[in-house]
């Protein structure tokens, strides 16, 4: 057959087994797997084709019109490709020449004019500007500078990518002034005895500040006694653009084509600060010139790495049949460090004690509590850990995922026995992880299981060649091809190792090992895409920080998107407990006679017609205008909206957003947009507990089809001026005072207060679950829902409370009220057995349980019980 392995195929044509599989994608060519090969194959058919292929790739034919060659096999699809590329260099050379004869035009005059200095310049293209005009198509188009920066900015600046690094140096900007004095600088410089860096040697830069001062950097050894009067700091280095001009060019044309060329770069784009200005200011340094009557210089502008998008690669690929030390051999370790159990950091205070036996003891309870292993790596890495699940200890009292061992590294997760329910028959025991680079969860089933009440090791690598799962010795899951393996690992910044769970199940831990494995260089820099626009491409908001915490109750999104808001507004008084009272979503319980609506009173608001005017209203309480847009208006005014976002990023402020679509690529509920790239075509956002921002692509927000029931809830949220001033304490005051009216709302579609109460105790009793089967039992959307409201707002509604009787001393009832949602908390998961979570009713509930006569009948019981302390509490706001 003469088959050639991929892997002596890429040596043999000098290109990567990326490109062989993109053609492959493309439909180009065809590979073979033999029977126990993991690698592709092909035959001498697609070779030839590969090597065509590559011809009409270095004449510059594009992917699509080789495709376009292939498929049709006639001459005429060819012949037409080709024309296409030799009108394209046509219209190059035609911008050339016509460079050249406006040069030589103005050659000529200056020399029959006499013109001698470059000052008189102007007053020659004046006289010449009536008499030159242009040929073809422009021969009625008299010449103008507008004329002349179209044609030169027709031929793209050759740039490359460098990586300057950081570097200490001492500034032209004295200590006391902060003004920049060149001319003193310089002579200080020659008085210390200090030798001026050679040109090109990376010594001696310069800059212009906003204020358009310019400032002098020279590079200075680290140990350097700075007694100057000149400023000395740290200069972070970083990736940065760099392109060679002459200094009698037009440096600003030259530096404005740099930036432009990035808006169409797969790879790159321009670092923006998150001020909207660049990371850092573009630097010049002199450089060697090749003419000695003419200064060269370099500029280097400050970009960054684009995170491409998952289309930009191959499918991942899943390995069977795979030894352990194959994977162990293609994934070697660099260094390992062996974590002393003894200086594991706790994080947000879950149990963890070390044992007489020298183990380690851990309950999260929550998947927020962790264990931090104080060992920072970057990708690739190795995870080696010993543990031990215990079985009985479990109740399932806190949520799912009973049992999993969670390694979070960064923004990814990566885990075992996953995905575990109170209920046995709807458990997966799942290996479920985030792909590092562009988030994606995946989640195998069966795949995850562990041995219970016995030690167990794991092993995840996240390779650069493979990435595995090792449970007790055995590879259950081994996959190739996933898009962080074609990035530059190398460049990966280290992230600390985190160690979590979930639920109370007792963990022990007797080892962990942390391996950072080696990684080989990789240099991706697309040449002839560098394609120019005039506006900015991206930016990012100074604020970036988690949405919300979790692990302090904040479980209602749409509070922390107001609070964030507020926060880059400068409004500190109005935080998330603040908005999660105003609302009503801390003080309210909810219940929906029909269908899913939300999390709690802002979401149930919002899901009849017409409820956005709800949130216009809640900012209006805080003195700024608002206004919701929904999913319908965005579509039809998609440019403007887009437009307005833009511009409330570039001015620092966040735009809120609820999104309950189908679309599988896009996020859903709450969150805040705080950047954008690509003029928009990418939206940056925050959502969760997300400590950096995540991307989605703007027709994918838009995608029209919505999740039944939340049709009316979808839109952003536009936060506009400030239009009065407001008194706190009266705010707080009129929330108090009006509580009696919010725990009495129902409408034909819910209620709140203790009618939810009695009508979701109703519901259990009278049969809702009776004939349902387990996989079609929602335990969250049906059930637990509700416990999470009971449990936040018995939990987590008294610093409303309590600062509104500190600004309201004489409203005494709010000690009442505050007594009232204690005693909710204690019936929910702290009353001697006789609690909510205790009679399996809570976050452990079960399809049996609410098909069981007698155990629903007590869970019943129980909530009509907190339906009597919702009275109590709407009767203690009238002073009863």
């Amino acid at each position: 057959m003469g088959l050639v392995k991929i892997t002596e195929l890429t040596k043999e044509l000098g290109i990567t087994s990326r490109t062989l599989r993109y053609y492959e994608q493309m439909g180009l060519i065809r590979s073979e797997r033999l029977p126990f090969e993991n690698y592709r194959y092909y035959d001498r058919e697609n070779i030839e084709r590969v090597k065509q292929i590559l011809v009409l790739w270095k004449m510059q034919i594009p992917v699509r019109d080789i495709i376009r060659i292939y498929e049709s096999k006639d001459l005429a699809v060819l012949v037409d490709s080709f024309t296409a590329r030799i009108n394209a260099i046509d219209h190059q050379i035609v911008s050339l020449l016509e460079l050249r004869r406006i040069i030589n035009k103005f050659v000529q005059s200056m020399m029959q004019k006499g013109i001698k200095h470059i000052s008189a310049l102007p007053l020659l293209y004046d006289k010449i500007e009536k008499s030159l005009e242009l040929k073809e198509k422009h021969k009625k188009e008299e010449l103008s500078f507008q004329r002349l920066s179209e044609l030169s900015e027709q031929a793209p600046p050759d740039l490359t990518i460098v990586d300057l690094p950081p570097m200490r140096v001492l500034s032209s900007l004295e200590r006391n002034s902060g003004k920049s004095d060149i001319d003193g600088f310089w002579d200080w410089l020659a008085k210390s005895g200090i030798t001026i860096g050679a040109p090109g040697s990376r010594t001696l830069f310069e800059y212009q500040q906003d204020d358009g001062q310019t400032v002098i950097l020279h590079r200075i050894d680290r140990d350097f006694n700075n007694t100057g009067p000149y400023q000395d700091f740290e200069f972070d280095g970083g990736l940065f653009a760099a392109g060679s001009t002459y200094a009698d060019d037009d440096i600003a044309s030259f530096h404005t084509g740099m930036i432009k060329s990035f808006d169409e770069n797969a790879y790159y784009e321009v670092d923006y600060s998150r001020g909207g200005f660049l990371g850092h200011e573009s630097l010049v340094e002199s450089v060697i010139s090749p003419d000695s009557m003419r200064e060269k210089i370099n500029i280097y502008v400050p970009v960054k790495r684009r995170l491409p998008a998952a289309e930009q690669y191959d499918q991942y690929e899943t390995v069977t049949d795979i030894a352990l030390d194959e994977i162990e051999r293609d994934n070697p370790v660099l260094c390992e460090y062996n974590v002393p159990l003894a200086e594991i950091t706790p994080v947000n205070n879950p149990h963890y004690r070390i044992l007489e036996t020298d183990e380690a003891e851990f309950i999260g309870w929550i998947a927020a509590r962790r264990l931090s292993t104080n060992v920072s790596v970057r990708i690739p890495f190795r995870i080696d850990i010993e543990f031990m699940a215990d079985r009985e200890s479990e109740r399932f009292g806190y949520g799912s995922d009973e049992g999993s061992i969670r390694i979070y590294h960064g923004n990814s997760m990566f885990a075992v026995n996953m995905e575990n329910k109170a209920d046995s028959r709807l458990s997966k025991e799942a290996i479920c992880f985030n792909e590092p680079l562009t988030g994606k969860y995946i989640c195998y089933p069966r795949l995850g299981s562990i041995n219970y009440n016995e030690y167990n090791t794991l092993t995840w690598i996240v390779g650069e060649r493979h990435f595995a799962v090792v449970i007790n010795g055995e590879v259950r899951y081994c996959g190739v091809n996933f898009p962080y393996m074609a990035t530059d690992l190398y460049l990966q910044k280290p992230e600390t190792v985190i160690i979590g769970s979930d639920g109370q199940g007792k963990k022990y831990f007797r080892s962990i090992k942390i391996s950072q494995l080696k990684t080989t260089p990789k240099i991706i820099i697309r040449k002839g895409e560098l394609n120019m626009a005039v506006n900015r491409s991206n930016n990012i908001i100074p604020i970036i920080h988690p949405l919300i915490m979790m692990h302090y109750g904040e479980n209602y999104w749409f509070n922390g998107c107001a609070r964030y808001v507020m926060e880059c507004l400068g409004e500190n008084d109005y935080d998330y407990g603040f908005f999660a009272g105003l609302t009503g979503d801390n003080f309210a319980q909810v219940y929906s006679y029909d269908r899913f609506r939300g999390d709690g009173v802002t979401d149930y608001f919002l899901s009849e017609p017409r409820g956005t005017n709800f949130i216009e209203e809640v900012f209006d309480e805080c003195g700024y205008a608002s206004t919701f847009v929904t999913l319908k208006q965005l579509s039809d005014n998609r440019s403007m909206y887009v437009n307005t976002l833009i511009s409330y990023i570039d001015n620092g402020l966040p735009v809120i957003y609820n999104h309950w679509g189908k679309n599988p690529n896009i996020i859903w509920g709450w969150g805040v947009f705080v950047g954008y790239e690509d003029y928009g075509k990418t939206l940056l956002y925050i959502t969760s507990e997300m400590k950096e921002p995540g991307r989605v692509t703007l027709d994918d927000m838009l995608h029209g089809e919505l999740m039944p029931g939340q049709e009316y809830c979808n839109g952003w949220i536009f936060v506009g001026e400030k239009r009065k001033d407001v008194n706190l304490a009266e705010l707080y005051r009129k929330r108090i005072l009006s509580l009696p009216q919010l725990l009495s709302v129902k409408t034909e579609g819910y209620c709140f207060g203790a009618e939810a109460f009695r009508s979701w105790a109703a519901d259990i009793e009278n049969g809702k679950f009776d004939g349902m089967k387990p996989e079609e039992f929602d335990p969250w959307y049906m059930y637990t829902v509700y416990v999470c409201n009971l449990a936040t707002n018995g939990s987590c509604c008294h610093s409303f409370l309590d600062r509104a009787l500190l600004l309201n001393p004489d409203l005494k009832f709010i000690e009442e009220i505050r007594r009232l949602y204690e005693q909710m908390r204690r019936m929910w998961n702290e009353q001697n057995g006789e609690d909510l979570e205790a009679i399996g009713g809570g976050f452990n509930i079960t399809l049996n349980a609410l098909q069981d006569k007698n155990r629903r009948s007590r869970i019943a019981a129980k909530l009509r019980e907190f339906a009597e302390t919702a009275d109590k509490i709407a009767a203690a706001c009238h002073g009863e």
